[in-house]
């Protein structure tokens, strides 16, 4: 692409732009972004929070203690 804009990103990679308006617009889809995770982050990321609810509620339920998983895959020596 000759001409235009662009913005360098945190890992040092370009972004192009067309235009003014374009790299415009990127940074207030940005800034709104993050204002709307500021703002109500279990709305933005609900089904994250879910998984990760669902994954501790499995381990609180797990049939087997730390100790017995760990003796059952070898990984845990000792008392029998």
């Amino acid at each position: 692409m000759t001409g235009g804009l662009s913005m360098t990103t945190r890992g040092g990679s370009a972004l192009r732009f067309r235009s003014k308006r374009d790299l415009e617009e990127r940074l207030s889809f940005i800034r709104l972004y993050v204002k709307r995770l500021k703002a109500d982050p279990d709305e933005v990321f609900k089904q994250q929070v879910r998984l990760v609810n669902s994954f501790l509620a499995s381990a609180r339920n797990f049939p087997l203690s730390r100790e017995q998983y760990l003796r059952m895959k070898g990984e845990l020596r000792g008392k029998q």
